[in-house]
């Protein structure tokens, strides 16, 4: 397998901070497509009613989970709780272990190193759950760092089973880079490791002291929601899950505040994480922005709109980022989510920034860089709850 010429950090910058984001619009719609074909989602039925689904809002003698406790200098006391029936979920941004950071893990036959800065908070979940865009293919994946076809080594698997992920979501718009078997290998990978995936007909499923999670996936980039489609799933996981997950690759990119991308993300993140609440979703974990963004409470439960990058090589200058940098040119920074359950009902969210470094490796941010990325996210909740008053 040839191993392409490094590019040196200059080169790389000036590619991904240009030519990346004008090549991502003109291939968003078609590898959204590929994905939504060989995955069987492709139809799109936005007239499908919403089934409100009666779950508890609050928990007795708890306070209800707010926006101030979520951005609090110290998180909520858990003190007094029965332990048995607490129970986290850990979730991060992309993770792409694609272009230079696969390059960077063949090359240096290290394919743990993306996970070790943060594998330690990641395993004290009892689960770890990520979204996956990239493919994992044995052989027919080139060694490069560039390019927009995104492929990796299935033995990237290493750094996930260090981190102790749980389930891996691969509902997004690279994932079919490669095809429908691409997709199933994949699969396979994960399964082999001990990893559960969900996304498109797979419902992930995890059992923690007795409560059942359900884990569903869903792509809106290049293809429309399918929203008869989803609403039979989400219905199929509640028969059998006591929360309900739903993790979504939407809205567009290099935003704080969601929105759709003409031609590429069709659907208002915002309707679509309400319609996805009404219809029996717990909890909804998004992705897909490159950026973080702010958080919403709708009718008890929380809406993440996207956790930024966590794993990836995407480290644009900050004077030249693409997009709408109101808050912080984020593609190098992104938080990891804690979401604390007590029986069914979330009752504590806390959010731990991290930086890449060097293109490869998500690292905890110093104090001073958290203090920036969590006043984004604030100031970018805040905005997002003034628009839709």
């Amino acid at each position: 397998m040839a191993v392409a010429r490094r590019r040196s950090g200059t080169e790389r910058t000036n590619l991904f901070a240009f030519a990346a984001f004008w090549i991502v619009v003109a291939v968003g719609c078609w590898l959204g497509y590929r994905i939504a074909t060989a995955a069987g989602m492709g139809s799109h039925q936005s007239s499908v009613p919403v089934v409100n689904t009666p779950r508890p809002t609050s928990t007795p003698g708890l306070a209800p989970l707010s926006i101030a406790s979520i951005f609090a200098s110290r998180p909520p006391s858990l003190a007094g709780l029965d332990k048995h029936k607490l129970r986290t979920i850990i979730a991060t941004g992309d993770v792409i272990p694609a272009r230079t950071v696969n390059y960077k893990m063949v090359t240096q036959n290290n394919f743990t190193y993306p996970f070790q800065a943060t594998a330690a908070y990641l395993r004290t979940a009892d689960i770890t759950l990520i979204n996956l865009e990239s493919p994992l293919l044995a052989s027919g994946c080139p060694v490069t760092d560039i390019g927009m076809t995104f492929c990796g080594d299935p033995r990237a698997v290493q750094g996930m089973k260090l981190a102790g992920v749980d389930v891996a979501c691969t509902a997004n718009n690279h994932i079919g880079n490669y095809g429908n078997a691409g997709i199933l290998e994949t699969w396979q990978h994960l399964q082999a490791a001990g990893i559960r995936p969900c996304g498109y007909d797979r419902i992930a499923y995890d059992t923690v002291r007795g409560l059942r999670f359900a884990f569903v996936a869903y792509n809106t980039i290049g293809v429309p929601f399918d929203y008869a489609a989803a609403r039979r799933q989400i219905e199929e996981a509640r028969k059998h899950a006591d929360v309900v997950v739903a993790e979504i690759h939407w809205g567009m990119e290099y935003t704080a505040i969601p929105t759709i991308a003409p031609g590429i993300a069709f659907n208002d993140p915002v309707k679509l994480g309400h319609w996805l609440i009404d219809n029996g979703v717990d909890l909804v974990i998004g992705n897909h922005p490159h950026h973080v963004q702010g958080v919403e409470i709708y009718h008890g439960h929380l809406i993440t709109y996207a956790h930024g990058n966590f794993i990836f090589d995407q480290m644009f200058d900050r004077a030249t980022c693409p997009g709408d940098y109101n808050f912080v040119c984020s593609t190098e920074e992104g938080v990891v989510g804690k979401y604390t359950f007590y029986g069914k009902k979330l009752i504590a969210v806390r959010y731990k920034p991290v930086v890449i470094y060097d293109w490869w490796q998500p690292r905890w941010a110093t104090p001073s860089q958290a203090s920036v990325i969590m006043a984004g996210m604030k100031k970018a909740t805040e905005t997002l709850i003034q628009e839709h008053r």
